[in-house]
């Protein structure tokens, strides 16, 4: 059994590294594509979703991770499946949450943000960028709880 385990623990290593690498390497085609400009916007919109989706999850894919692989041990399969959708229905209301705060403050951020007019970003543009990317925390989230719900499995 410690051999599936040491077998599991280096897979999920060497994803997780091949993961960070792969992001690492993006950054380069993706900054002559955009240039400064875009990769500037790209950053002012990176921010705020970071500490959204952040909040939005708050580690609760691991604790379902951790009671679907509990009681699917104790064999009480119907349990894991019922902290699943209760974990959807959490997830859900906690995206949609975060999308709106993070949709409706787009201009007072960006207004924020914009402090120099060195690559020549408007508030505008930093605005459409901003809610461009607040569409992701209405997916994300719930897409976690389908990680830890996996995980747990």
């Amino acid at each position: 059994m410690s051999n599936n385990i040491l077998k599991g623990t280096m897979l999920l290593t060497g994803a997780a590294f091949l993961s960070k690498f792969l992001g690492m390497i993006y950054v380069i085609p993706f900054n002559a594509l955009v240039g400064d400009r875009g990769g500037v916007l790209y950053y002012y919109a990176y921010n705020p979703y970071t500490i959204l989706i952040g909040i939005s999850t708050l580690g609760i894919p691991l604790a379902v991770s951790k009671i679907v692989a509990r009681y699917n041990s104790l064999g009480y399969y119907d349990i894991g499946l019922r902290v699943f959708k209760a974990g959807l229905y959490v997830m859900l209301i906690t995206g949609i949450t975060a999308f709106l705060a993070l949709f409706f403050s787009a201009e007072w951020l960006a207004s924020k943000f914009i402090y120099s007019d060195d690559y020549g970003n408007t508030v505008e543009d930093v605005k459409t960028v901003i809610r461009m990317v607040s569409f992701a925390l209405l997916i994300i989230p719930a897409m976690s709880i389908f990680r830890g719900f996996f995980q747990g499995n």
